[in-house]
Parts: C-alpha cells; sequence; structure tokens
C-alpha cells in the first residue's frame, strides 16, 4: 500500500503569475507537462508556472519550503523512465508518482510492481507504456527535451532500434545519425536543423544492432565497400513514416543515416509551403504554361525537395502528363511516372531516352553536369522543365547553371522562373518573450541603416523550455523568392551579369528577397534577429 510521507504542513501560498489569484502551492496540483521538472497548477485559471519567467521560478523555489524541494529532487533524480510514460499518458499523477517513488525507496521494489499493488494501475497499462519505450530495461534520465543522455542496460537490439527511432519520432527528428566509433555507438538526432546527442550506445552492443538495422531495412551484410540505400514504411509513436536509411562500412563499423518522412505532413499543397501569395501568383503564371524552364533552388537540407514534390502533384492533379527523374525517389506521386536513376551519371543518359516518352512536364531532381543541364535546357522550348539544383539565391542558380556548361543565350532563352527557398527557425510559442534590440552598429553592419528600418522591427526571442528542447526555437518554416524572367531578367541573362546584378534587375522587375521575407518574419515576432543573421541573408 502506498502511503504519503510527512503530515499536515503550513500552507505555502503564492501568487499565479498568469492570473494574479492567490494560493496554497503545497495543497496545489503539480502539473504533468514535464515529469522530471514539473510545476504547480493554479486552481484559479489551470495554468501551471513552466512558462513563467525565470525569475518566477527562481523566487518560488527559493522560498518554497524543504518538502516540496525534496519532492522537486526525488522526480528529478528518478532514473526510471517507467513513471514519466505513465504521467504523461495520463495513467497517474505526479503526486501517484511522488507516492510510488517513495514506497519503492522503502522496499526495493521495481516501480511498476509499486503501482500494480496499490491498484494504482493495471499490469496492462504498465506493459502498454515499456511497449511504447521498445523495451523492458532501457532507462531515459531526462529525455531529448533536454538534449540529455539515455542509459542503455540489458537491452535487446531491436528494443534499442525501436528506442532510437521511437525518441526521434516523438521529438520531431527529421534524422538520426548512427555511427560506431572506437569507444561506443554514437547516437544524434537533427531536430529543426540543431543536433542533439544521448549516451553513446555501449560497444558490446554494436554487432547485434548492425545485424538488426540490416535486417530491418533489408540491406546486404556481405556488402563490405559500398554505401546502401533502402526505404521501409514503419509506424511509430502512432503516426506512419517512410523510414530512408543509408549505410555506409567504415573503419569502425557500418554507420547509418535514418531519414524521417512523415507521410501525413511531407506532400504540401502549394499554398501550405509558406510562399507568399505575390510570390505563388508568379511562380504559377508560369508553371501554367506548357514550356519553360523553373529552377527550384535552395541550399541543402531547406526544403526544395517537397517543393519540387507539390509542383509535380500540382501538375498531376491539373491534367499533366509528368515524368521525373530521380537518384532516388522520396515520394510516390500518384499519376506521375517517376524513374529512378541509379546513379548520377546516368542522369544524362536516361533523359536521352525518355524524350522520345513525349512527358508535357518533366522534373529531373539533379543537374550534375553540362550534358545533362545543357540538355534539360534544350528541352524547355518545347516542354515545361523543373529542374533541382544548389544554391544561395535566385540569382546564384541561374549563375549556377551557367557554370554547369550552359550557354547564356540558350538559359536566357528557356527561363521562365527560378524559385530560392530558406527554412528558419520559430521561436517558441511557449516561451518566446521580447528581446533587448541589437546595438546600431550590429544592424548597420547587417545593411539596416535609418530609423525608419529601426522603427519596423520588433524583436523576440524564445527563452528555452521543455517545449523547445530548451533551445527556443519549435519549428521551421520556409521563406521563398520568386524570379521570373521578365524581358530585363531574360536580357540580364544573355549578357551574363553577375548574380548581385541580376538580382538588382529581379528587385526592379517585382522580386521580393529571401532577405526582405526573413525580416518581415523579425519584425512580426516568428523569428529572431540571430536568426536572420545565421542564414546571411
Amino acid at each position: 500500500m502506498i502511503t504519503r510521507r510527512g503530515g499536515p504542513l503550513e500552507p505555502y501560498n503564492v501568487t499565479c503569475w498568469n492570473c494574479l489569484g492567490e494560493f496554497d502551492a503545497l495543497a496545489a496540483v503539480w502539473c504533468s507537462d514535464d515529469p522530471k521538472n514539473p510545476t504547480k497548477l493554479c486552481p484559479f485559471c489551470f495554468r501551471c508556472f513552466c512558462a513563467a519567467s525565470d525569475l518566477y521560478k527562481q523566487e518560488f523555489w527559493t522560498r518554497a519550503p524543504d518538502r516540496l524541494k525534496d519532492e522537486l529532487d526525488t522526480l528529478g533524480r528518478s532514473r526510471d523512465r517507467l513513471g514519466d510514460i505513465l504521467v504523461r499518458t495520463k495513467k497517474i499523477t505526479i503526486s501517484q508518482l511522488l507516492d510510488a517513488l517513495e514506497e519503492q525507496k522503502a522496499t526495493g521494489q521495481k516501480l511498476g510492481e509499486v503501482l500494480v499493488a496499490s491498484a494504482v494501475v493495471t499490469r496492462e497499462d504498465v506493459a502498454a507504456a515499456l511497449k511504447s519505450q521498445g523495451t523492458r530495461e532501457l532507462i531515459d534520465t531526462l529525455g531529448i527535451a533536454y538534449a540529455s543522455t539515455p542509459v542503455w542496460e540489458q537491452s535487446e537490439p531491436e528494443a534499442i532500434l525501436h528506442y532510437v527511432l521511437s525518441l526521434a519520432a516523438r521529438k520531431g527528428a527529421s534524422d538520426v545519425r548512427i555511427e560506431p566509433k572506437d569507444d561506443a555507438v554514437h547516437v544524434r538526432y537533427r531536430i529543426d536543423d540543431f543536433f542533439f546527442r544521448v549516451d553513446p550506445i555501449p560497444k558490446r552492443f554494436q554487432d547485434a544492432l548492425t545485424q538488426t538495422l540490416l535486417e530491418f531495412f533489408a540491406l546486404d551484410p556481405a556488402e563490405t565497400d559500398r554505401a546502401q540505400t533502402r526505404r521501409v514504411a514503419a509506424t511509430l509513436e502512432g503516426t506512419d513514416y517512410e523510414l530512408i536509411a543509408q549505410a555506409i562500412p567504415t573503419a569502425q563499423g557500418v554507420s547509418a543515416t535514418i531519414k524521417l518522412v512523415n507521410r501525413a505532413t511531407f506532400l504540401k499543397e502549394l499554398p501550405s509551403l509558406g510562399m507568399e501569395l505575390e510570390d505563388r501568383v508568379r511562380l504559377l503564371g508560369q508553371i501554367q504554361t506548357f514550356s519553360g524552364l523553373v529552377l527550384v533552388t535552395a541550399p541543402p537540407f531547406n526544403g526544395a525537395y517537397s517543393t519540387a514534390y507539390s509542383l509535380m502533384s500540382f501538375l498531376v492533379r491539373g491534367g499533366r502528363d509528368v515524368l521525373s527523374l530521380e537518384t532516388q525517389t522520396q515520394w510516390p506521386i500518384e499519376g506521375a511516372r517517376q524513374v529512378e536513376v541509379a546513379d548520377a551519371a546516368e542522369m544524362e543518359e536516361t533523359l536521352r531516352s525518355m524524350v522520345a516518352v513525349r512527358p508535357e512536364a518533366l522534373v529531373i531532381f539533379s543537374l550534375p553536369d553540362e550534358a545533362t543541364a545543357t540538355m534539360a535546357t534544350q528541352l524547355a522550348p518545347s516542354l515545361l522543365v523543373v529542374g533541382l539544383l544548389p544554391a544561395q539565391s535566385a540569382s546564384q542558380g541561374v549563375l549556377n547553371l551557367l557554370e554547369l556548361g550552359v550557354p547564356q543565350s540558350l538559359a536566357a532563352g528557356a527561363l521562365a522562373a527560378v524559385t530560392c527557398q530558406r527554412l528558419v527557425r520559430q521561436i517558441c510559442r511557449v516561451c518566446r518573450e521580447p528581446a533587448d534590440p541589437p546595438a546600431p552598429q550590429t544592424l548597420a553592419h547587417h545593411g539596416i541603416i535609418g530609423p525608419e528600418n529601426f522603427e519596423r522591427l520588433r524583436f523576440f526571442r524564445g527563452r528555452g523550455c521543455p517545449t523547445c528542447n530548451k533551445v527556443g526555437y519549435k519549428g521551421r518554416r520556409a521563406i521563398f523568392e520568386v524570379m521570373t524572367a521578365s524581358p530585363e531578367v531574360k536580357d540580364a541573362v544573355d549578357m551574363g551579369l553577375s548574380p548581385d546584378e541580376l538580382e538588382a534587375v529581379a528587385v526592379g522587375a517585382g522580386m521580393s528577397t529571401l532577405r526582405e521575407r526573413c525580416l518581415a518574419l523579425v519584425a512580426e515576432g516568428t523569428t529572431t534577429f540571430d536568426e536572420f543573421v545565421r542564414l546571411k541573408l
């Protein structure tokens, strides 16, 4: 039987940070947002103080009675992940978890046994919670919400792999990297373009984990001298994913990068991409013609593939006969003919053979060399060609096409539009707060000069909280610039103007730049000035 420690105490009256109501924090309910670091729930407005200021929290805990501090310390030191799961899934409360931890400390029983014996939960509840983590013994001290370190203890390799993937899904990671080193197997997660690491998996698990990984993705263990890529469908944390694994043999063992593609959110309608209405109208005006070259550009990992698939879907739903050439199909588009090219070096040969098919629109996911780029440009006057290129700006994308060897006159005649995009980190909505403006000399260094420019900017930041993994940002959104091939732009391309000169011509013809789009997000409090600086716009 679980019994609550301690007897009646003097009330600890505090003022709610949100509604200013006064309540006894000792009698108040613990919130369940973060079982390792919970706060108290106001009985008037039902808000906890997880999102309160650091000063409020400091004052709360400085004046708090020892009993309250002891309870927080007990929760923070608990290394049993089961309690966290049961709290997050609303099976138990923080108070019930505290009682169970005290009983566990006194009896030495497992936490699950204590909870079942007290009839707080059923054995089925415990089994389901353990199953959701993929293992009975895997322990996570604080969870990746603090970029902290799971501890691997006596786990089967299947359970370790399932845990690694489930944690990635739960925290919204775009990819996972499993990297054998001399001392251990390191695991890193990319979340909103930040990397988070967890404790390395002990070296003794490496061989079994590698075998499990290869079996799960149906990769050939006999291949020891080349990279392998395979995709599987999987359900993680109740969501359907496409998992794309690339395994690379290294001196320390097989290194793997696993990309998680959320089936529900990957393919977006054009209005959902983040493109401003005026840019969307400009782009669609070119896409809806039946000829011309449209370049989709971005730096790596900035969403160009998502945009290309959205354009493919738009064209197919508009009744177009679409054919794509892809080094690796990341997403099937119903109604499109998608051809995988094993090697980028074969792209030109495959493209040449596909011309006889006579599609109405051609989407080429890689323009790796002069022959492929030139042929794609030559085809543009007779059909719509969408090509992907890495670039920092739309004007730089045109230069990159020319540097592949495409003649200026050919490019100028074929060009219809060029898009460029960036993924911008968004300030966490939970912990967003006003920020001090940068010094005038800092703003001037980044080209923001004059009172009229200062006054239109407002500055915010994310303080950092469990919701955003303590980094102050949560999620990303795309910004775009769309250069359409006006007569002035075509002339500039034909003349071989520099990217800066070409951009100036495009702005004169109505283009809004990535820089303008990002500063608008700073002004409205969607992102930070630091993010603008990081993107080097």
